[in-house]
């Protein structure tokens, strides 16, 4: 091979890899967009029965599990408020800590957005080149099996031991010990252990899903070509 020809190559894997990180980076934002939304955010606080915790009631417990969720998304949003119908809400140490997920959260969906424009742009322009339906092929055949083997590794270690797993995905964005909170803290009768469980089966199932469509898709460019030489 030439030293042209072997520049082409390298490049080749190189725009393959990048564009395999970049649909990888947009599945995850796109699952933690949908397990950031109001509707399911409200609909687990119900499903876990975080009301019977709190002691607030449905309604008061709702609209606490509303303002973190829209505190951790939105860097214009309301104040938390420190009691809620006389009774403790969120202290310094737990606005302190949503404050910490909101600087993750909010940069996370600002990627996404941008993933989610150029992600396509780039698939269709490529396509539209010699032999560039291989080339978006093998980005989502990558990103596919990335996303494959590590959501069936995340699970299984979840489900060994999940409190294992929680502390250490905490660990990759928080300081030691500023996410950690008494029982009785709100926050944690708000979402309690079952909420998370719960969300991390539902960001799994989610990836799962386009990871496997992901693999459907990179399958076709294939067929295409070995049916009818295109």
């Amino acid at each position: 091979m030439t030293t042209s020809g072997s520049l082409r190559a390298v490049l080749r894997t190189l725009e393959t890899s990048v564009a395999a990180l970049a649909i990888l980076l947009l599945v995850l934002g796109l699952s933690l967009c949908v397990l950031t939304t109001p509707a399911y955010v409200n609909a687990l606080v119900r499903a876990v029965d975080s009301a019977s915790s709190t002691g607030l009631g449905e309604e008061a417990t709702l609209e606490a599990a509303e303002s973190v969720r829209r505190f951790v998304v939105d860097p214009d949003a309301p104040a938390l408020p420190a009691t809620i119908r006389g009774v403790p809400a969120f202290d310094a140490a737990a606005v302190s800590h949503l404050a910490d997920v909101r600087d993750v959260v909010v940069p996370t969906r600002w990627l996404t957005l941008a993933l989610a424009v150029l992600v396509p742009v780039w698939a269709v322009m490529r396509w539209r080149t010699p032999g560039g339906g291989r080339r978006v092929a093998a980005a989502a055949r990558t990103a596919s099996a990335a996303l494959l083997v590590a959501t069936a590794l995340a699970v299984l270690v979840g489900l060994l031991d999940f409190n294992a797993f929680f502390a250490w995905f905490h660990s990759l964005f928080f300081a030691e010990g500023t996410w950690v909170f008494p029982y009785e803290a709100l926050l944690i009768r708000v979402f309690p252990l079952p909420f998370w469980i719960a969300a991390g089966a539902t960001w799994a199932a989610l990836v799962l899903i386009v990871a496997a469509l992901l693999c459907w898709f990179a399958r076709r460019p294939r067929f295409t070509e070995g049916t009818y030489g295109v």
